[in-house]
């Protein structure tokens, strides 16, 4: 049995994913309950729990608080909020599971699949260091992310080390400063919305470079070169990417 631990402002929600919990994940026990960080960081150091929903934003602090104030605990985290534009960013890069509210039998499920899975093998506890990391950081300034990988254990990456990345079918290929290249099972079109915010450029359809990697740009050639790779970039692209090149 996994014990779980909810931690949220709302009596209400509280008790719905008790309920959920009890009727659709049998494997999991509600051990504790919480209504603000200070009770929630209590409530984990009583129960030491497998699992912890937590509330994004409640009255006395956010989750990333009960993280921190707990840190030295082990478990898996199940972020829920009912706003998820404030924090996404920070959570997408770290590949910790959200649900948003109102829930629903499906992103209950989903979720907790997921964090259930991660038990069953190596855990990567480092993800909520990445999580506290980048937490309050401008997205221009975040420093490390989570990649996801097809197969095996998840990699963590210094996001200045990313040349570019690349399309591989619903995959993506991200090439590194030191030569590694890792796939992430994430798809292309995720990383362009995740890293529009950031030093990131998409040069054509597959294709998505890191600006301060540019070693040189050809103009007529309608090319530019990071490293060793030399990468094509779509006309129409290329006087914004060269204005992007020069302010940096």
């Amino acid at each position: 049995m996994i014990r779980a631990v909810i931690i949220d402002d709302e009596r209400n929600s509280r008790d719905i994913i008790s309920l959920m919990l009890g009727k659709y994940c049998p494997e999991i026990e509600a051990v504790g309950m919480a209504a603000n960080c200070r009770e929630g960081i209590e409530q984990i150091r009583m129960h030491q729990p497998q699992l912890v929903f937590l509330d994004l934003e409640m009255p006395d602090g956010t989750g990333f608080d009960v993280l921190a104030g707990a840190y030295d605990a082990s478990f898996e985290a199940i972020f829920v909020t009912a706003f998820e534009k404030r924090f996404l960013h920070t959570i997408r890069l770290s590949e910790v599971e959200l649900i948003l509210k109102p829930i629903d039998k499906e992103s209950l499920l989903q979720a907790v699949g997921t964090v259930v899975e991660r038990m069953g093998r190596e855990r990567l506890h480092d993800r909520y260091e990445v999580l506290l990391r980048n937490f309050g950081k401008p997205a221009a300034e975040v420093r490390q992310l989570v990649l996801p990988a097809p197969a095996g254990p998840e990699e963590i990456v210094a996001v200045e080390d990313i040349l570019f990345l690349e399309s591989q079918a619903d995959k993506t290929l991200f090439y590194l400063a030191d030569g590694r290249e890792l796939p992430s099972a994430r798809t292309f079109r995720y990383y362009t919305e995740l890293f529009a915010q950031m030093r990131f450029y998409q040069v054509n359809n597959t294709q998505m470079v890191q600006v301060h990697q540019i070693g040189d740009i050809d103009e007529d050639g309608n090319r530019v070169q990071i490293a060793q790779h030399s990468i094509e970039v779509t006309g129409r692209r290329m006087r914004e990417l060269v204005n992007l090149w020069r302010q940096h």
